[in-house]
């Protein structure tokens, strides 16, 4: 049984040894990541699912089913920050059986996930690096693919939520993606003139709960490939695990550093 759901950034600035000075900007986020954490520990999840946008091959949807996901950010000469976690090897093999035939996903066995991953499991289930004691649970990593439009990936969470509804596991649901990368002058992607209203929309119909749900599905992907999102597949994907009913709360958006910082929890009936 679904537990808890939420839209989380990713960025590599979110762990203190890389970000530094920018690292502070981000108080919002680092702020809304302690609430998400208060309720991971809270539910006593069995199971996170991660979903990130990431990923080698393109071709389709991977899981990474590997027994043991190793967590550090030596990529960005962080070479203290590190932790592992258990990956679900039995539930993985289990949502890939249950996609098929109509959806093609691709398991995978890669040890080191890459920072889509990395940084949001370090914020959530680490404390200074420590592991939090009142998460047991074990990892499932799903990576997105951008062959595939944004109704794809809500089906396919449709198809997947039949395993999950059943399931006696108590499962946690994180989204992990950015909005535009191109919101002022001084951003990675560059400025692009539709990102701030691009951004704008795609809150206000994700603020709607399932009300919101066909809007965001057509989001128009010429606005969203310049806006250089990396966040609408991700969040499509969890749209579709989740139930009929649901809310959502607007933890914090951060926008100083150029980059949409989407952090919204899904109230769940």
């Amino acid at each position: 049984m679904i537990k808890l759901a939420s839209i989380i950034p990713h960025s590599p600035i979110l762990i203190p040894s890389i970000g530094k000075k920018n690292y502070s900007i981000l108080k919002k986020t680092q702020k809304s990541f302690q609430k998400i954490k208060e309720d991971i520990i809270k539910e006593d999840l069995d199971t996170i699912i991660i979903i990130s946008p990431h990923q080698k091959k393109i071709k389709g949807v991977t899981i990474n089913n590997h027994f043991q996901f190793k967590i550090n950010f030596e990529e960005f000469g962080d070479y203290s920050s590190k932790t592992n976690f258990p990956g679900d090897l039995i539930m993985s093999y289990q949502l890939k059986e249950l996609a098929e035939p109509d959806f093609w996903i691709e398991l995978q066995a890669e040890e080191t996930p890459d920072h889509g991953t990395t940084v949001p499991l370090y914020s959530l289930l680490t404390d200074d690096g420590q592991k939090i004691k009142e998460f047991k649970g074990k990892i499932i990593i799903i990576n997105t693919t951008p062959n595939k439009d944004l109704r794809y990936h809500f089906n396919l969470g449709q198809k997947l939520k039949l395993k999950l509804e059943k399931s006696s596991r108590k499962i946690g649901i994180l989204a992990s993606g950015e909005l535009s990368h191109c919101l002022n002058h001084n951003a990675p992607g560059g400025f692009y003139q539709k990102a701030v209203w691009f951004d704008e929309k795609t809150i206000e119909h994700l603020k709607k709960g399932s009300a919101g749900i066909e809007a965001f599905l057509e989001t128009d992907p010429k606005i969203a490939l310049e806006a250089k999102e990396c966040g609408l597949r991700p969040i499509a994907l969890l749209l579709g695990l989740l139930p009929t009913n649901y809310k959502t709360e607007t933890l914090s958006y951060q926008k100083e550093l150029g980059v949409g910082y989407l952090s919204m929890k899904i109230i769940l009936d």
